[in-house]
């Protein structure tokens, strides 16, 4: 389906006590393109692509898409404009990694002692 994402618009996941689970903020080079796109869609087609396909993202590359943002222009990208990941985003989702593994582990001993 064209702009299937569009379908999962305004869902959202909750945990055990309903409690609606904050989605994730995209990278600010992140932007999506075509009609009526928002972080939501955009979020759902990068994780689908991600999860479909060995392929990288890179979203799309030629310049159409914004003199018709209905066309699908390359079926293996989202419909995001073209961006480059730097060696500076990287290292800033390391950083950010560790400090969630550190947070966990604290989270996990503090499980351990408390029993």
């Amino acid at each position: 389906q064209l702009f299937w994402e569009k379908r999962l618009q305004g869902l959202s996941a909750s945990d055990v006590s309903e409690q609606i689970i904050k989605s994730m903020e995209l990278p600010k080079g992140l932007q999506g393109v075509g009609p009526g796109n928002n972080d939501d869609t955009l979020l759902s087609a990068v994780a689908s692509a991600l999860h479909t396909s060995s392929a990288p993202i890179t979203g799309q590359l030629s310049a159409a898409v914004e003199k018709n943002p209905a066309v699908w222009l390359n079926t293996s990208q989202p419909l995001c404009k073209a961006f480059i990941v730097t060696d500076d985003d990287i290292r800033k989702q390391e950083e950010r990694v560790q400090q969630v593994r550190k947070k966990l582990e604290e989270a996990l001993m503090a499980d351990i002692l408390s029993r």
